[in-house]
């Protein structure tokens, strides 16, 4: 697909309402382009649950820091059903989207970004028409985004990536942050290796101006307990330190471009795989070569401090 050339592209970043984050937002504030917070559930009526932190929106409107706030489906436990109920139903549907324009207008932010997760598959014309009316609603007054899972080919019936029409949302969205991660979570194995991000791409492309396209970017890692189960999430430094506490070496994997050591604890063998700022720099490289619009990162106060380093280098304003 020909694109025009990206003369600049965006460092986003998404956030969560941690003292963790808060510190890195308070630091690295001038240096993003938008802040992507996790902030607004909805609910069975079409309504928002306010879930906003008034110190980081503080922080915000300081640094003239335009907010993108995540509208998402995990204020209720029953994920599916709720959001099958909210976009098959016209008027819950219609009230969602007049509660995410009034948001908008009410707190003064740049737009939003839509992030459903575990939509069934067979939703896939809903989640369309609920974009569509959104961006002919909202469209240009604000930013209209949507946060969708990797994908590597066009699999309708896929459990968990079914609902989501790369091609169709291209047209009815500013851009589409593409979550490129979590290649492993039930077995151990890399966040986000380097041929993993390359292949998501390269079908990415073939339906997406590649302006519109935001490499969703880990900076996070996982243990895993060699004997089964789901991983513990670590920051980078919570990375590190289990390493040096166990005496375990640190190994960087030059396929997959992303750090792995293993540990045994009480017996255990644990296997780790971790996001750094040289893995960091791999996937940045992949977003100038295919000429990207830019980044989202995943999230703001888990990443190795020299990622910013890095994103100053070749993101030059």
């Amino acid at each position: 697909m020909n694109d025009s050339n990206c003369k600049y592209r965006e460092n986003n970043w998404y956030y969560i309402s941690t003292s963790q984050a808060l510190k890195a937002l308070e630091i690295h504030a001038y240096e993003i382009d938008f802040l992507i917070p996790f902030w607004y559930g909805i609910t069975e009526k079409g309504t928002l649950v306010d879930q906003s932190q008034l110190e980081a929106l503080l922080i915000a409107r300081r640094s003239k820091l335009p907010i993108l706030p995540i509208v998402h489906n995990f204020s209720d436990p029953q994920m599916a059903g709720l959001i099958h109920e909210v976009l098959t139903t016209p008027n819950i549907r219609q009230n969602l989207i007049f509660s995410i324009e009034n948001l908008l207008i009410t707190q003064n932010y740049a737009g939003v970004n839509i992030d459903f997760e575990f939509v069934p598959p067979e939703d896939r014309s809903y989640v369309n028409t609920f974009m569509e009316e959104l961006y002919r609603r909202l469209s240009p007054r604000f930013r209209v985004t949507i946060s969708v899972p990797a994908q590597l080919e066009d699999n309708p019936r896929h459990p968990f990536s079914g609902a989501f029409d790369y091609g169709t949302l291209s047209r009815f969205a500013d851009q589409l942050n593409i979550l490129a991660y979590d290649e492993h979570f039930s077995t151990p194995g890399p966040v986000a290796s380097i041929g993993f991000v390359r292949r998501v791409l390269d079908y990415a492309i073939t339906k997406i101006p590649r302006h519109k396209i935001k490499l969703g970017m880990a900076v996070y890692g996982y243990d895993w307990v060699e004997t089964g189960g789901m991983p513990r999430t670590l920051s980078y430094q919570s990375a590190v330190n289990l390493a040096r506490q166990y005496g375990a070496t640190i190994i960087y994997d030059e396929d997959a471009q992303e750090s792995t050591f293993t540990y045994t604890a009480y017996g255990v063998r644990h296997i780790v795989w971790f996001e750094d700022s040289r893995s960091f720099s791999a996937k940045l490289d992949l977003v100038i070569r295919y000429n990207l619009g830019g980044i989202g990162v995943w999230r703001l106060g888990l990443e190795d401090p020299r990622v910013w380093e890095v994103i100053r280098k070749k993101f030059p304003v």
